[in-house]
């Protein structure tokens, strides 16, 4: 490079130098203008999803897409495992949350006789009917439940209670 080249290139870099510098004059400017972006950025996506749910193409607001939960319609509470319409009925009581839950699971969907209706004793609604040790009474102050049972309901009594192995062989 010669001389010339060399003052001119440097008289450009000056130029540069001063155009930056009026661009940004401090840091708030850089900091105007990444808040600038940001914004028009933010409108755009305002703009998309707007314009997609006003066409149909985004269909959030529809009941469509509200999950339902499902009501298990063999589920009982103490108060009402007496209420139910079958003359005959089992009604299985147990903790949900225990160990043992599965295999009262399996029990119950391999079984086809009379309807049966489980009990979670876990449930708050029913742990008041928890004890020590079992009453069995059609005297819904004085039942109490300690393990896992089957009871053999017709009509607003208890005939039968069946605990432990007792249970299994019972459905079997």
């Amino acid at each position: 490079m010669n001389k010339k080249q060399m003052i001119k290139e440097q008289k450009r870099i000056k130029q540069e130098k001063k155009d930056v510098q009026v661009l940004f004059k401090d840091d708030k400017d850089v900091y105007k203008v990444f808040y600038i972006a940001l914004g028009v950025i933010l409108f755009i996506g305002f703009a998309f999803a707007f314009m997609n749910i006003a066409n149909g193409n985004w269909n959030i607001f529809n009941s469509k897409n509200v999950q339902k939960e499902e009501i298990d319609d063999k589920m009982v509470m103490v108060g009402t495992m007496f209420n139910r319409s079958e003359e005959e009925y089992y009604v299985l009581a147990y903790d949900f949350s225990s160990d043992d839950s599965d295999l009262y699971n399996y029990v119950v969907s391999s079984y086809y006789g009379k309807d049966i209706y489980k009990l979670d004793l876990s449930s708050g609604f029913n742990s008041k009917f928890i004890g020590e040790k079992e009453v069995m009474s059609n005297d819904l102050e004085k039942l109490k439940f300690a393990n896992p049972v089957l009871l053999l309901i017709k009509g607003d009594k208890i005939l039968k209670s069946y605990v432990g192995d007792d249970i299994e062989k019972e459905l079997k």
